[in-house]
């Protein structure tokens, strides 16, 4: 019997195609293990995003093609992000690798292990009790650092009916946390149906029995509006958590970025969220060092993290991207300084977290079992509405009478920087 493994890099949307890809091995009677060594294929999935995802993608596909020296027999497959954007240069400088397959070839992997009852689903990468939904892939927006176009395209979404199917699926093997991404959320739909369709999505997604909880990922703020959220403010099993990536808050560089968007409408948005919504929690990324991004520019940036104090917050340094219109821009930033100002955000973000989770102490949540926890004192790792997993903090539950997946009802008792500390109350 022959056997796969599957690394996949970068982000949830990458691991959707990820899991196209190990169930057409699967079609193929091929068996999954997580020992590469025993493998007879390897595929790599990769990201080439930015230069740090990039070079985590090479130094993946290099480590796995020493490990053919131990085996042979092992072919390994390389697929993905980088592979679009760079595949002939791979090809010359990695001759190690026995299959590069274009971004979504599926029907390559196909021919290549000579698939015939292929069945077009998904085999989830994810733990049972949550998956993703991508409703779209690719963008319009066109962001002046993002390569992200050049790479997936425009925006293409997925019929409402197909994404339907496919929801209630995941909740037929027991998904209890559907959680909807895109390169732009906001934007579903408007290609097919001419108009935002993501509330329409949503409410019939809510009627499916066994969803618990429908958490939302990436949604640009240009695209979102107060009667959008008056109608997420509605559905009981969205969870109160707005991952807004704003990239920064200065009109010129906002301009400069390409984002559609402005200061007023940024802040104008945060507030009203927390106004309908006090309960919820706000994540936004951020670009330090993006060209024209003066001492000055930087200063307001931080004042506005002051005033806001998000809940969670990401900081990239920026990136120039071949291909992108601003790498070309005047008045770049070095590095180092680009790199110097992400770290002083940091510094301050830990600090608004600590600030912000003290508020959760004596507080009840419903929280969903993880895993077990390797920490001492604690019996579990989970998460609650208010962290997406893999990006946020974790609830340690010191016992309870659980299983993984499970969501029980906690006290919290105590917080750190990103984590709290819980007590069982009750099965949910």
């Amino acid at each position: 019997m022959k056997r796969f493994s599957l690394i996949s890099l970068g982000c949830p949307k990458n691991l959707v195609d990820s899991e196209y890809f190990k169930q057409i091995f699967l079609d193929s009677d091929i068996v999954y293990t997580e020992n590469e060594k025993q493998a007879d294929y390897v595929l790599i999935n990769t990201c080439g995003f930015i230069n740090p995802a990039k070079e985590e993608s090479i130094n993946t596909i290099l480590e796995y093609a020493t490990l053919k020296d131990e085996n042979k027999k092992q072919k390994l497959i390389v697929t993905g992000c980088l592979v679009k954007r760079y595949m002939d240069t791979l090809k010359n400088e990695i001759p190690e690798v026995d299959y590069w397959i274009g971004l979504k070839d599926f029907d390559l992997l196909k021919s290549i292990l000579k698939t015939e009852n292929a069945t077009d689903k998904r085999a989830v990468l994810t733990p049972k009790h949550y998956a993703y939904l991508r409703v779209s892939d690719g963008c319009n927006n066109h962001c002046a650092y993002c390569a992200i176009p050049s790479i997936r395209g425009d925006l293409q979404s997925e019929s409402l009916e197909s994404m339907v199917k496919q929801a209630k699926e995941l909740a037929d093997q027991g998904v209890k946390e559907l959680i909807i991404n895109a390169q732009d959320t906001a934007q579903y739909g408007t290609d097919l149906y001419k108009k935002q369709m993501l509330i329409d999505l949503l409410h019939e997604i809510h009627k499916i029995e066994g969803l618990k909880w429908i958490r939302l990922l990436y949604l640009h703020p240009a695209h979102i509006n107060f009667e959008m959220l008056d109608e997420l403010a509605k559905m009981p099993k969205l969870c109160h958590y707005f991952d807004i990536p704003i990239q920064h808050i200065n009109d010129e560089i906002l301009t400069s970025m390409n984002r559609h968007t402005n200061k007023a409408h940024i802040i104008s948005v945060l507030k009203y969220i927390r106004k309908i919504m006090p309960d919820a929690v706000l994540r936004t990324s951020l670009i330090t060092g993006f060209p024209g991004e003066d001492i000055k520019k930087f200063n307001e940036l931080i004042k506005f993290i002051e005033d806001i104090k998000f809940d969670k917050l990401g900081v990239f340094s920026y990136s120039p991207e071949e291909g992108t219109p601003a790498i070309d821009f005047p008045k770049q930033i070095t590095q180092k300084t680009a790199e110097k100002r992400r770290d002083k955000i940091m510094m301050l973000q830990q600090v608004i977290s600590t600030d912000n989770l003290i508020k959760f102490i004596g507080q009840e949540l419903d929280v969903i079992i993880e895993k077990e926890s390797a920490e001492a004192g604690y019996q579990w790792e989970a998460r609650s509405q208010y962290d997406a997993p893999d990006i946020d903090g974790i609830v340690y539950v010191v016992k309870a009478n659980a299983q993984i997946g499970d969501i029980i009802r906690v006290k919290i008792v105590e917080s750190w920087e990103y984590d709290l500390v819980a007590e069982e109350i009750r099965l949910v």
